[in-house]
């Protein structure tokens, strides 16, 4: 063994000298004897336990000073693989003071702490990690962060008598840095890998500024994990602009799992794409295997380490979803191909630690300002260090790979980009060309509401009242952008509402403003609706609660308040950032609980719960996407809606692309909507029982992808998609919600930028809608409750009656009908002009702009008078007969059928 260390040693050796001699700068190095100058050491370590059963999740924590800020520079970890299977530390702003009482506490069971964060990991005897000079983990003071956790899983019981201490050693600093250092954690969940397979594929993928990074960071260091199965785990960046990959990271989990230096420091911005791919072999096992928390189970977890800016950066964020399969899709080639085989390496993984003093340290740190992303802002990369980290290490193999030798990827589409409020965006397919829908016969009316003093925020959602006027939701000057929670879904902000009023009354005609209400109350609005007798529900995602207000807002005191002010949760009294209500006659309400919870829970009218139902898409990470979501399971419930003479509640599944809709009394799925033309993202619903039942829906942008945003109209019924709409038929930028009137001829739009509202009207309220013979039905399939299936297209066929089915007197009633027509002409013309000279005949125009006669006298009355506009329209004149058809202001529309945009899946 002595030999084997040695060797060992050496094989670590050509790994660390060559990237300490690339760097120029003070480096931290080893663990130091006494504390380095202005600084002191401190442990957290497990007070002597015992774990009796396998697989054993302990934590332990320390209490840091509230008054005093601190600064942590060095993990040494005091801990081996034969005992230790990983360690993770998380700062945190709670601990339970029973916990703290007892020393540890079991946190598989009984969760880690509230508000935490990682802040080091640990697993296979790695090293010491050193940080660069001027870097620092911040914990203590004003920083939220009131405690360090120590998180340590044990694979396998300890004997009898066996007290392990294993923990960390910390060196700490008073002295503040110049930057302060983050974790962001790329983490797979939802996948089943298939036994007897080469390789299976866990791919994770983000964009950076969406998932709680408002500014730039600086990747320095990586660390992956994963377990048995496990080969390699990749990391990219993805920059948008150059539509290129830049490997960040690979690494095998059976090496020290160490956080290792990356090749140079990498800088993301915010819009930049974070990917990590992990890639596992079950050749040798005979059952499937699924991500999970056990040694049996496996994971795929790429952390890495970076410094921000101290005042603006945050210092957590992660991933946990495949934002873009067009990414995955278009990675360089070798993503999956392991590295070079290093049994020293994989021996000094296992057993115990005896190298502990060995520490990787890391490049001092650019001098450059970190600034905040800026639109056509050009990327000022870091300086480059000189020479490539890592020659080949001796035995054959070497930690990191020449990103140089991998090829150029594909070109991928353009990319588009929306605000924050839409968590992480899906990737929509490339819609099928050759065919094309109609348009809708909605037409924008211009300048609607549009004349709101000081203009709007983010508006976020739209109701309309009994009257048919409308109120609107937005956010004032607070926008809903990536610094605007913490990694935990708690807000940052929480000392101040917005200040502006943030619901606002505009008369249906005119869209002037009525009334404004809601200053100084909410957070960050979301949803909102009025019910029968006009009473406003809201929900706030800052505040993680639901509101009921009376009509006219009242005092501004609210009826009901459902949630606990700034505390996210996913039990009876919490909510994590709720998105919609949609309110029965009976008073009963539900509430879209969307954007961690995946669920809709229903309350009768004093807001007692009844039930919930509904769980995340694929398990595991909310949003997680997979190709055929099953009924039931949700992305993002976004939107709510009462359907079917309020017998359906149907739910806008946002990052799924569809609409589910279910029972009221039980939450049975019932039917599903969707849409090749609506992509794969859908906002906001809204429905009326007008013309026989409509559905009005509204999708968003992609990321990547040219479906285009606008307004959909569906036959609630029949499932047809009858067309779309939007300004001047150009698209919508950033859809959020719509709602249309009781008797289905407005609609209106909100966007979250442009801030604005749209209103749409139905030009078929003056035109009747004529619907080509080709139009391609859904054809109703009876289907049990809960029963997703295919839908069957069949083309409506127009009924022709053949000559031979005549009747032969009709023909002779057809020739004198025919023949009466030039007779009726003449009388009419010699009636005209008699009236006319006698002065008994004016014309005048009526609305809508048609000429009619009109035998006003010049008395003004109608006596004397010859009215040839009664004879034709006892309604004031008459309408124009429409002749075009629907896409006559849809100069995208061609002649196609809707058939190309048929259901997925018909309803039950």
């Amino acid at each position: 063994m002595p030999l084997l260390s040695a060797v060992v040693l050496t094989a670590m050796a050509a790994i660390l000298v060559p990237c300490a001699n690339a760097w120029p700068g003070h480096v931290r190095r080893g663990e130091p004897t006494q504390a380095a100058q202005g600084s002191y050491l401190r442990k957290i370590n497990m007070p002597g336990v015992t774990p009796k059963v396998a697989d054993a999740y302990l934590c332990t924590a320390v209490a840091l000073n509230s008054s005093v800020e601190e600064w942590v520079v060095k993990y040494d970890p005091l801990a081996s693989a034969n005992r230790a299977h990983h360690m993770l530390l998380f700062g945190c702003s709670d601990v339970d003071q029973n916990h703290l009482r007892d020393g540890y506490w079991d946190c598989g069971h009984h969760g880690v702490c509230g508000g935490g964060r990682i802040m080091y990991a640990w697993a296979k005897n790695a090293p010491a990690t050193a940080l660069p000079d001027h870097v620092g983990f911040r914990v203590g003071g004003t920083t939220g962060i009131n405690y360090l956790t120590l998180q340590i899983h044990y694979a396998k019981p300890l004997d009898d008598g066996v007290k392990d201490k294993s923990g960390l050693q910390m060196e700490i600093t008073q002295q503040k840095q110049k930057y302060k250092a983050g974790i962001y954690l790329l983490a797979a969940a939802g996948i089943s890998i298939p036994p007897n397979t080469p390789k299976t594929h866990g791919d994770v993928n983000c964009v950076l500024g969406l998932t709680g990074e408002p500014v730039d960071i600086n990747i320095f260091a990586y660390r992956v994990h994963a377990h048995v199965l496990g080969t390699v785990i990749t990391g990219y960046m993805f920059d948008p602009t150059t539509r290129n990959f830049t490997l960040v990271a690979k690494g095998n989990p059976h090496w020290p799992q160490a956080f290792y230096p990356t090749s140079k420091i990498l800088r993301v911005q915010p819009s930049d794409i974070l990917h990590a791919r992990c890639t596992w072999d079950s050749t040798n096992r005979n059952r499937v295997t699924v991500i999970g928390s056990t040694s049996a189970d496996e994971m795929c977890n790429l952390y890495l380490m970076y410094y921000t800016d101290r005042d603006r950066g945050s210092e957590a964020g992660g991933c946990g979803m495949e934002s873009f399969q067009d990414l995955t899709l278009n990675l360089p080639a070798g993503s999956d191909t392991p590295l070079p085989p290093n049994p020293l390496l994989e021996e000094y993984a296992h057993g115990e630690n005896k190298h502990k003093e060995k520490a990787f340290a890391y490049s001092t740190v650019n001098d450059g300002t970190i600034e905040l992303e800026k639109k056509a802002q050009s990327r000022k990369d870091p300086q480059p260090y000189n020479g490539r980290y890592g020659s080949h290490p001796p035995s054959g193999g070497r930690e990191y790979e020449d990103t140089s030798s991998y090829p150029k990827p594909k070109k991928l589409p353009d990319v588009h980009y929306m605000p924050q409020d839409t968590h992480t965006p899906a990737v929509a397919q490339l819609p099928r060309t050759g065919k094309k829908l109609k348009g809708s016969a909605f037409q924008v009316v211009s300048g609607w509401g549009t004349d709101f003093e000081g203009g709007y925020g983010q508006v976020s959602a739209v109701s309309v009242d009994s009257g048919g006027d409308v109120v609107v939701f937005h956010r004032g000057e607070r926008p809903w952008d990536g610094s605007t929670f913490h990694a935990d879904n708690r807000l940052r902000q929480q000392s101040s509402p917005i200040s502006r009023p943030t619901l606002i009354h505009l008369a249906k005609d005119s869209g002037h403003v009525l009334h404004q209400w809601g200053k100084d109350f909410f957070y960050v609005p979301h949803g909102m609706t009025l019910d029968q007798h006009d009473n406003i529900w809201v929900t706030d995602v800052g505040l993680h609660q639901v509101f009921k207000f009376p009509a006219g807002y009242g005092k501004g005191e609210p009826l009901i308040t459902l949630g606990t002010k700034f505390e996210p949760g996913s039990d009876k009294t919490h909510f994590c950032k709720p998105t919609g209500v949609a309110v029965l006659a009976s008073g009963e309400f539900f509430v879209s609980d969307g954007y961690c919870n995946a669920r809709v829970l229903k309350y009768d009218s004093t807001g007692k719960l009844l039930f919930q139902f509904g769980k995340p898409s694929g398990g595991g990470f909310a949003g997680l996407r997979i190709s055929s979501p099953a009924p039931g399971t949700f992305s993002i419930p976004h939107a709510l809606t009462l359907a079917a003479g309020e017998t359906e509640l149907c739910v806008a599944d946002r990052e799924n692309g569809r609409v589910q809709c279910f029972t009221v009394d039980q939450g049975k799925f019932t039917r599903q909507f969707q849409f090749e033309g609506w992509g794969q993202r859908l906002f906001s619903i809204a429905y009326t029982s007008a013309r026989g039942g409509r559905l009005y829906a509204v999708n968003g942008p992609s990321m990547l992808g040219t479906q285009k945003v606008m307004a959909f109209e569906v036959n609630y019924s029949s499932g047809e998609l009858l067309g779309h709409f939007s300004p001047g038929n150009q698209g919508l930028s950033n859809p959020h919600d719509l709602a249309v009137s009781n008797d289905g001829n407005e609609v209106y739009v909100t966007e979250l930028g442009p801030n604005r509202v749209w209103k749409f009207q139905l030009e078929s309220a003056v035109k009747p809608h004529p619907l080509p013979t080709n139009v391609s039905r859904l054809v109703p399939v009876k289907v049990q409750s809960g029963e997703t299936i295919q839908g069957s297209l069949k083309a409506a066929q127009v009924a022709l009656v053949s000559p031979s089915q005549w009747w032969p007197g009709g023909v002779w009633v057809v020739v004198a009908g025919l023949l009466a027509v030039p007779v009726i002409v003449l009388t009419t013309f010699t009636v005209v002009i008699r009236a006319r000279r006698t002065g008994r005949l004016h014309l005048r125009h009526l609305h809508n702009g048609t000429g009619v006669g009109s035998g006003r006298g010049r008395g003004g009355k109608h006596e004397n008078g010859l009215s040839l506009g009664s004879l034709f329209n006892s309604r004031r004149g008459f309408e124009q007969l429409a002749t075009e058809d629907l896409d006559h202001d849809a100069p995208d529309s061609g002649d196609s059928d809707v058939e190309e945009f048929s259901q997925v899946a018909t309803r039950a």
